[in-house]
C-alpha cells in the first residue's frame, strides 16, 4: 500500500488513527527555564494531565498512586486518560489536552511530522519478544515474503507499524505489494479472527492474548525496542518541577516492577479480565529500568523517521534531536542514580 504524502499529511494532523549530547542539544531551542527548579507550587496549574495505554509503566503509575499522593499534597491532582494506543494519544498532546505521554518509537515520528510540540523525557526498553506479525494457525504464510499481495492489520503510526516496514524493507519486499489495512488494537483482532485480514503486526499484551488462543502462528519478527515517556514543550517549559518528579516516580516504579512481574500481573488480570498467565509471561519478556534520552536513543529514533519517510509515510524529513531537551537542562530534570 503506497501512500501519496499529500494524503499522509491530512492522516497526520488528526492521527485517528528517556544524558543528551553537545551536539544534539544544540540543535534544539532551549526551554525557558531557570538555573534551579522550585519545590513548591506554581502558579496557575491545578493539574496534571498524562495520557496511559492499558498495561503499560504509566497505568502502573496511575494504579500505585504515589505520583497522585506526592502532587495532591502540593494542590496539584492528576488527571489520567485511557488510550487503546500511541497515535491518539499523542493527538490528544497535539490539541493540548495532555502533558505527559507513554508511546512506543513510531507514534513520536508521525507527532513530529504533524507538528505537535513534545520532547523525550525518558525511556525504557522492550524486549523482542514484545511485538511480533502473527497469522492464523492453518495459514499458508510461512515467511514475509508470503505476505505479497496480503491484507495485513496494524495501527498505523505504532511500533507494529514500524515493525512491519523494516520487515518488508530488509527482504526488498516493496511496500506496494503488500496492503496494510489501518485498524487499532480491537478492531484488527475482530478482523483477524474473522478472517478478513491475512495477518497482524501487534504488542503486548494483545499479542500475548492472541498467543494463548492457541489459534495463532508467529512469524518470530519482533526486534528490541523502546518506549518512550514524552511531554508537551509548553509542560516542561512552564513546570519542570513536576516533570521531575514524574520522571522519579517513574525510576522507582521501574525498579519495583522489575522485582514484581507476577504481582503486577495479579493486579491487571481482573481489571483487564485477562489471565494471570498471559499478563505474567507479557512483564517476563519486556525490559524494565528508566534511561535517559542518549544519543544512541536519539540515533535510532532518526533511523525510524528516516524509514517513514523513505517510504513516503510521513510527508516530510524531520531531524529528531530537535524534540530533545537541552543538555544542561536536561541534567536537572533526569533522576539521579
Amino acid at each position: 500500500m503506497h501512500l501519496k504524502r499529500r494524503d499522509v499529511l491530512f492522516g497526520l494532523l488528526g492521527f485517528s488513527l528517556p544524558v543528551i549530547s553537545s551536539s544534539c542539544a544544540n540543535r534544539s531551542e532551549a526551554p525557558n527555564l531557570s538555573s534551579t527548579t522550585s519545590p513548591t507550587p506554581q502558579p496557575g496549574l491545578s493539574a496534571v494531565r498524562i495520557g496511559y495505554q492499558r498495561f503499560s509503566e504509566l497505568d502502573l503509575i496511575r494504579t500505585r498512586g504515589e505520583l497522585d499522593r506526592q502532587l495532591q499534597q502540593q494542590g496539584v491532582k492528576v488527571e489520567w486518560s485511557f488510550f487503546q494506543s500511541g497515535p491518539p494519544m499523542l493527538e490528544a498532546m497535539n490539541t493540548g489536552s495532555l502533558d505527559i505521554a507513554g508511546v512506543g518509537e513510531a507514534p513520536p515520528i508521525f507527532a513530529q511530522a504533524a507538528g505537535t510540540q513534545f520532547f523525550y523525557i525518558a525511556s525504557t526498553p522492550r524486549g523482542l519478544k514484545t511485538q511480533d506479525i502473527v497469522v492464523p494457525k492453518t495459514s499458508s504464510i510461512q515467511s514475509p515474503e508470503d505476505l505479497r499481495g496480503k491484507k495485513v492489520a496494524l495501527q498505523r503510526g505504532s511500533s507494529a507499524h514500524y515493525l512491519f516496514v523494516q520487515v518488508l524493507r530488509d527482504r526488498n519486499i516493496p511496500i506496494e505489494e503488500v496492503e496494510i489495512v489501518p485498524l487499532s488494537p480491537a478492531d484488527a483482532r475482530a478482523a483477524f479472527e474473522q478472517g478478513t485480514v491475512d495477518a497482524w503486526s501487534i504488542w503486548d499484551p494483545f499479542l500475548g492474548v492472541i498467543e494463548a488462543t492457541g489459534n495463532v502462528r508467529n512469524l518470530n519478527l519482533g526486534r528490541d525496542r523502546r518506549a518512550f515517556f514524552l511531554a508537551s514543550q509548553n509542560f516542561v517549559n512552564t513546570y519542570p518541577d513536576r516533570v521531575k518528579a514524574f520522571l522519579l516516580e517513574a525510576k522507582l516504579t521501574e525498579e519495583w516492577g522489575q522485582q514484581n512481574a507476577r504481582a503486577i500481573a495479579q493486579q491487571f488480570s481482573e481489571e483487564l479480565k485477562i489471565d494471570v498467565a498471559i499478563l505474567e509471561k507479557a512483564n517476563q519478556r519486556r525490559g524494565w529500568g528508566l534511561l535517559p534520552i542518549t544519543p544512541e536513543a536519539i540515533a535510532a529514533q532518526q533511523r525510524v523517521a528516516d524509514t517513514f519517510y523513505e517510504l513516503a509515510i510521513i510527508p516530510k524529513s524531520i531531524q529528531v534531536a530537535e524534540v530533545t531537551v537541552p543538555e544542561q537542562i536536561y541534567a536537572q530534570l533526569y533522576p539521579s542514580t
